[in-house]
């Protein structure tokens, strides 16, 4: 249901619209009320569940029908407007629209019908609505007679009023005070007028009227400075101000949108207006610093995301163009400070007016917050690599992060209202704890912090219900695994990159406590997420019950044990390439052979064919090692070792798989059935 004058959707029963301030006939209030206690039990209904389906389906019938009647209503009220002659008879009064409401309270009987039309004479009575092209038709022209036609006259009389000005100076017949004079003349004349018409409810009429006062003020006052040179630059400075002032108070009074962009345009359009060319960028910023906190009050109070979005967008492209243009060195801390000023303001406002209220949030700011998060890292790192070492951007992302979570702390006493800015607060956090550990960190240091970052954001996805949660750690920790990989291993533990031999190139206790700390967490962290999800899988909503994350289990299950499987390769080899030589390969051949043993015994227990088949496999390899290859590198005793260790973990599986035979056919057959 929308407003017929500004489209905006109506989310409550109001005598009149809170951004165009169009009024609603008091004739339609008892239905406006009943259409909205409809809505909210249906609301009700859908978070019940599946056991009040058909209750869903019958009221959402009903409010659907409902709503129709009550828009034609709303729509052929704004057309006929004050001045209507015949009188309309409102079907239901508030005593039957009280009494409906309470029959859908919460805890009633569910709706087992759908309720019947209205007869004939219980309809509203009134002219029949016009054919629907025709209607269309009418719109169309009255939308242009009502809007454009007004906005193409006031900027005609705006033109006109520059005209007459210029003429008027050609001429010599009016001074240039007399010019300036008649300008603000003009101007108030207008927003007279303007305010007039609003309060006799030509609302659209009036507050475009009213602007085109605004925008004459703001021009008397350049051309009283720029032009004629008849005041100073802070006195005319001062007087647009004051217009910012009053438009943007006017905005918040009428409750109108259209007025607070005006305001703001104006307002960062002062300084430009007023620049005499001189680089006074303190005085600049403070007065951008007080514009964009007024964004932010009216923020809190309304809901207007094109004034955040205007605001933001034209604060950065000043503070991009000084900083082409002006920026030095010697500016830094001036810069730095009002630039994150900016970015405080702009990660607040997108969300502002949810944080004093539990209503069902818009999630467009978050454009906004990435925005600005990309925009400010990138001036801040300029700033900062010309001047100081790097790790000062430490300071940046961890300030980030902590505004963030300051953030996320005051949305959490909001309840579940606010669950989705929650988490982006979160993950915005998130964020830039991971951006700052390399900052701080090097080499190993990295992949540790990272890992348990992954293991964090899987924990906060199972509490908070979120499955981005759960992509977030999982693609970081994708991202520790190929650092871990192809890096960590041969550049910071210093192991060989030839397959053949597996050593380190340092002694083996290099960095050992390090190196096993970081395996340990790199192993651990997908056994560990793996067990999240299977704990979360059968909870019915569950952030990791999608079908998207069906298959992740099973996935992070074969990346433990290849990593599990690599690791304990790499160590055996390592450690008996410095301690035994010559035991080496048979010692690979024994792991080798334990390991599929292992996974052999949990393939059983777990009725896993998949793991029996991969424990299969490695058996196939080490039995082809030891034939081909341990036969003729290694010395006898190890050779022995290698073969009698072989053939006893061979014997062994077998004897698994002949007392297990029978067990897995019966579970089989039972699953068929």
């Amino acid at each position: 249901m929308f407003c017929p004058t500004c489209k905006q959707e109506l989310t409550e029963a109001v005598s009149k619209c809170r951004t165009c301030g169009f009024e609603f006939a008091n004739e339609l209030q008892p239905r406006l009320r009943f259409y909205f206690i409809l809505k909210d039990e249906l609301n009700n209904l859908v978070s019940s569940g599946k056991q009040l389906n058909l209750r869903i389906q019958s009221l959402s019938a009903t409010l659907a029908e409902y709503g129709k009647e009550i828009q034609a209503e709303i729509d052929r009220l704004a057309r006929e407007g004050e001045k209507e002659e015949e009188e309309i008879e409102v079907t239901i009064s508030v005593e039957e629209a009280k009494e409906r409401a309470e029959l859908l309270t919460p805890g009633s009987s569910p709706i087992q019908e759908r309720p019947e039309p209205a007869k004939e004479s219980e309809k509203i009575r009134g002219t029949v609505p016009p054919e629907k092209s025709y209607r269309d038709t009418i719109d169309s022209e009255f939308r242009f007679g009502q809007k454009w036609l007004l906005i193409i006259g006031i900027v005609a009389v705006i033109f006109g009023v520059a005209f007459f000005l210029k003429y008027s100076f050609d001429r010599g017949w009016i001074g240039p005070a007399g010019r300036v004079s008649l300008a603000y003349l003009w101007g108030l004349l207008f927003l007279m007028t303007g305010h007039f018409l609003r309060k006799k409810y030509l609302t659209w009429f009036g507050l475009s009227i009213y602007g085109g006062g605004i925008v004459i003020l703001y021009f008397a006052t350049y051309a009283a400075f720029q032009i004629y040179n008849l005041l100073p630059q802070g006195f005319s400075f001062s007087i647009m101000v004051l217009i910012t002032v009053l438009t943007c108070a006017t905005a918040m009074a009428y409750e109108t949108q259209a007025l607070a962009i005006l305001g703001l345009v104006g307002g960062f359009l002062t300084p430009i207006l007023m620049s005499t060319g001189q680089d006074n960028y303190v005085a600049l910023f403070t007065y951008m610093a007080i514009l964009n906190i007024g964004i932010l009050v009216i923020s809190f109070r309304k809901r207007w995301p094109i004034l955040q979005g205007l605001g933001f967008m034209v604060t950065y492209l000043i503070y991009t163009l000084w900083h082409v243009e002006r920026y030095r060195p010697e500016k830094f801390w001036a810069a730095i400070l009002f630039l994150n000023g900016f970015y405080i303001i702009y990660s607040l406002a997108p969300f502002a007016y949810y944080f004093l209220r539990k209503e069902a949030q818009q999630l467009l700011g978050v454009y906004i917050l990435i925005l600005n998060s990309a925009v400010a890292l990138a001036f801040n790192y300029a700033m900062i690599k010309g001047k100081h070492p790097l790790e000062w951007m430490s300071v940046i992302t961890v300030s980030y992060a902590i505004i963030y979570l300051l953030f996320a702390h005051r949305l959490s006493k909001r309840g579940e209202g606010a669950r989705n800015i929650l988490v982006v607060m979160l993950l915005k956090s998130t964020l830039f704890l991971i951006l700052t550990i390399p900052l701080l960190f090097s080499q190993h240091w990295i992949t540790i912090f990272w890992t348990l970052l992954s293991a964090l954001l899987i924990m906060g996805g199972k509490k908070l219900g979120q499955k981005n949660f759960v992509f977030c750690a999982v693609g970081l920790y994708v991202v520790v695994l190929i650092k871990f990989l192809f890096y960590d291993l041969s550049f910071v533990f210093k192991y060989t990159t030839d397959p053949i031999t597996l050593h380190m190139m340092q002694p083996y206790g290099y960095l050992i406590f390090e190196r096993w700390v970081t395996m340990a967490l790199v192993v651990a962290a997908p056994y560990f997420m793996r067990r999240m999800m299977v704990n979360e899988m059968e909870q019915a909503g569950s952030a990791f019950s999608f079908p998207s994350m069906r298959e992740l289990p099973s996935a992070l299950s074969g990346i433990f044990g290849t990593l599990l499987f690599i690791i304990l390769s790499l160590e055996t080899s390592a450690f008996f390439y410095e301690t035994l030589p010559q035991a080496r390969f048979a010692s690979i051949s024994v792991i080798w052979a334990m390991f599929s043993i292992v996974l052999m015994i949990l393939g059983f227990r777990k009725n896993n064919d998949r793991m029996r088949k991969i424990a299969l496999g490695l058996l196939f390899l080490t039995t082809f090692k030891v034939f081909l290859f341990d036969i003729r590198n290694i010395s006898t005793p190890y050779r022995i070792l290698s073969f009698i260790v072989l053939g006893l973990i061979l014997i062994l599986i077998s004897y698994l798989y002949n007392q297990a035979k029978g067990r897995l056919l019966t579970i089989e057959e039972e699953k068929r059935v």
